[in-house]
């Protein structure tokens, strides 16, 4: 069974996505974190197949997030995709893209586009 972790600061959003996930994908387990540093520790507990990290979280951001878990050993295989308003503006694509995210994507998730990303992403 794929493993997809959420870290998202909006509980809003991971009821979003979980519903997505388990009704088009239900061999796909999903977790939750709200914040960066849950979010590293779980990468390192859970070893998820893939990531989906929000930009703007209070404590460290998402940027700083997917830094840490890029910049270890033991994270740095697993595919981080990033989601944010801001996704369109350029500077969030380049930040996002220079702290070692896979990709970025735009809020508000749209569940087509969702679904074949995270098959595309967990077929590899």
């Amino acid at each position: 069974m794929n493993k997809v972790l959420i870290i998202d600061d909006d509980s809003g959003v991971h009821s979003i996505i979980h519903a997505i996930i388990q009704r088009k994908m239900p061999d796909c387990a999903f977790s939750s974190v709200y914040n960066g540093m849950d979010g590293i520790r779980a990468a390192l507990y859970e070893h998820p197949d893939a990531i989906l990290l929000d930009v703007d979280m209070p404590g460290i951001d998402g940027f700083e997030t997917c830094r840490r878990l890029k910049g270890d050993e033991r994270t740095r295989h697993i595919p981080v995709v990033m989601f944010s308003g801001m996704a369109t503006d350029a500077d969030s694509v380049d930040a996002a893209l220079e702290s070692g995210a896979d990709m970025i994507i735009a809020k508000p998730l749209r569940s087509e586009h969702l679904i074949r990303l995270f098959r595309s992403l967990l077929a590899k």
